[in-house]
């Protein structure tokens, strides 16, 4: 292994500055990182040295092409990727540069939500019904033999962009008019509360799991409501199943032997357990800090340090918090208009805010779950706890934000 300022990481980086930091977390372990940062995201890290621009980040090759030339004159002891639509990119350039980490098979079976719930049924675990949709007969035929309500996605999705629920023949002509999402799936609509267990794999052993219930849905940007989580703490009788259930699913999928995961779980009324889907990545919005939040692990920071560091200590975190500790978090997402102000002085539970939204900007509402203009940290006792009080967030945001030039469906501008 290098030492010294040889040694060299390169990053694919989509994020907040404030969700990856990495050069603090390189500050001790002898390590420069060295960034590929969208151009959206790049003024948030212009200070860090390594740090470099990449337009069009998203759309052309130009952050694959600055990855290669970085890696001939620099290579990486490791190729890190926190972002769902990094995966697979960094995936395979590790295999060409023949660095360790999640190979690109790995990374394709927590993508392609066809193919993970074909090899999660194939363990024994319960999916839901689904199949690939590659012409529109496909959905046709699916509804005939499945009925309503199906949910329709992009396989390759994230943010539940583009996911439709489709409750009867009205909304499948709305989705035909607007047009099928580019490698679709379809499956049976489950019903039941969604739970979340996100955590980290180290050594090919899970080392922490956590566990939490969402509060509303994933679709919530497109309602014009709030989306939130709350932990449970670990004497709740769902952790330990939920933590069992979510090292099944590791156990099924070709798991890395390094990697942090995000696992989306029904509960139905009697009492199923059924996959939706899982990540080979962290949370999004605001999961890691609310975990952060409730027990002091800092859950990207340990898949940090565990990737660039490998014989290195791991603060191992545990399963779910602890009784009359936990956290949650909530969000509120753009709507159709010009954002005149946002609230300030959040209610004294609230230990973190995040404010994406710029006062001025127009906004065309929601267009992802994990894009949002305001974002909460908050704490209580249980979930139960921090489900009033996100209600009660809910309550004092409205009466603080405020849009100017609101548009309906038609795009017309309607009086505030």
């Amino acid at each position: 292994m290098k030492t010294g300022a040889e040694r060299s990481v390169l990053a694919f980086v989509d994020s907040d500055y404030a969700d990856t930091p990495y050069d603090k977390w390189a500050g001790d372990t002898g390590v420069r990182p060295h960034l590929l940062v969208s151009e959206e995201k790049f003024p948030q890290y212009r200070h860090v040295p390594g740090a470099i621009s990449v337009p069009g980040y998203r759309r052309n090759g130009h952050a694959e092409r600055a990855a290669l030339d970085l890696a001939a004159r620099m290579p990486p002891e490791a190729v890190l990727a926190r972002m769902e639509g990094d995966l697979l990119r960094a995936a395979r350039l590790r295999e060409l540069l023949g660095v360790p980490g999640q190979d690109f098979a790995s990374a394709l079976a927590f993508r392609d939500k066809v193919h993970m719930k074909t090899l999660v049924r194939r363990s024994g675990l319960e999916v839901p019904e689904f199949a690939p949709v590659r012409v529109t007969f496909d959905l046709f035929g699916f509804v005939r033999e499945h009925g309503y309500p199906v949910v329709v996605k992009p396989a390759f999705g994230s943010g539940s962009t583009a996911t439709q629920v489709l409750r009867g023949p009205a909304d499948l002509t709305r989705l035909l008019a607007a047009g099928l999402p580019e490698y679709a799936q379809v499956e049976r609509f489950v019903e039941g509360p969604m739970y979340v267990v996100d955590g980290l794999v180290v050594a090919s052993t899970p080392v922490a799991s956590f566990v939490s219930r969402y509060l509303n849905d994933c679709l919530s940007f497109r309602d014009g409501t709030y989306l939130g989580s709350a932990q449970l703490t670990r004497d709740d009788p769902m952790t330990d199943r939920l933590v069992g259930y979510a090292h099944k699913v590791l156990d099924a999928l070709p798991t890395p032997e390094c990697t942090t995961f995000h696992l989306e779980v029904f509960h139905t009324p009697d009492d199923r357990l059924v996959l939706c889907e899982i990540g080979s990545r962290t949370g999004g919005a605001l999961t890691a800090p609310a975990i952060r939040a409730a027990t002091g692990f800092d859950l990207d920071e340990q898949w940090f340090r565990a990737q660039v560091v490998p014989q290195g200590p791991i603060d191992a975190g545990g399963h779910g918090v602890a009784p009359g500790q936990s956290a949650g978090w909530v969000v509120f997402y753009p709507e159709r208009g010009t954002l005149a102000a946002l609230p300030a002085d959040p209610p004294p539970f609230v230990v973190e805010e995040r404010l994406r939204g710029t006062v001025g900007t127009a906004y065309q509402g929601g267009v992802k779950s994990g894009v949002y203009v305001a974002g909460y940290v908050l704490t209580g006792a249980d979930d139960h706890e921090i489900e009033r009080r996100a209600q009660e967030l809910a309550r004092w945001y409205a009466t603080g934000v405020r849009w100017t030039g609101r548009h309906g469906e038609n795009g017309r501008a309607a009086l505030d």
